[in-house]
């Protein structure tokens, strides 16, 4: 099965086109074609935004993070995928009180493609620890990154606009409907059910 972190980083299917005033330049903050900056990704700068945030977040994973990234690490061995969560949750909180700190903002959109980067890279340090084998460590790497989902939902509850709010949550719905029907095409004996309006169901097994 294709993890759903790979499958996240791709553009939605369905995005939206650049509006006549994102082509012309409109200065960002503005409404683009009934789109919400703070809310909505541009699919014109969400890319270069999430370039941003994850060299933001990689550059405190791998810099006066470490030593407690590791110590975190090391010390939840036993519950890789809650250690993997409590990283990425702080890494996310860290880029997102910065920019709140300047008055700026990204769409919830970006910050989830940039978050799933990240957990990949926290994966990866967990592995050369030997925390997380070399294969099979997609499971605890998703595990981690929902829970860093949640717990940075819990701690930006109050300050978070409720527009905002409201996305990451539609966001993290469509991330566990994607997990589950991904588990039941993968499980055993049971039918692969075909989305709704399709024709013929494809054929059974993992993505």
């Amino acid at each position: 099965m294709a993890g759903l972190l790979q499958q996240g980083m791709g553009q939605p299917q369905g995005a939206p086109q650049p509006s006549p005033q994102a082509q012309s330049g409109q200065p960002q903050g503005q409404s683009q074609g009934g789109r919400d900056p703070r809310v909505d990704m541009d699919p014109q700068q969400g890319a270069q935004q999430r370039e941003q945030l994850v060299n933001a977040m990689l550059e405190s994973l791998y810099g006066p993070m470490l030593p407690q990234v590791r110590q975190i690490l090391e010390e939840g061995g036993q519950q890789p995928e809650q250690a993997i969560g409590r990283i990425v949750a702080q890494l996310m909180l860290g880029v997102w009180q910065m920019l709140t700190e300047k008055g700026s903002t990204v769409p919830p959109g970006v910050m989830v493609q940039a978050a799933m980067v990240v957990s990949q890279a926290v994966g990866e340090m967990a592995v050369r620890l030997r925390i997380l084998p070399e294969q099979g460590n997609g499971e605890a790497i998703e595990a981690g990154f929902m829970m860093a989902m949640a717990q940075f939902g819990q701690a930006t509850a109050e300050s978070m606009p409720p527009a905002q709010r409201q996305r990451y949550g539609e966001l993290i719905r469509g991330l566990r409907e994607a997990k589950g029907m991904s588990q039941q095409r993968g499980g055993q004996g049971q039918p692969q059910q075909p989305p709704q309006g399709a024709g013929q169901p494809g054929p059974q097994g993992g993505m």
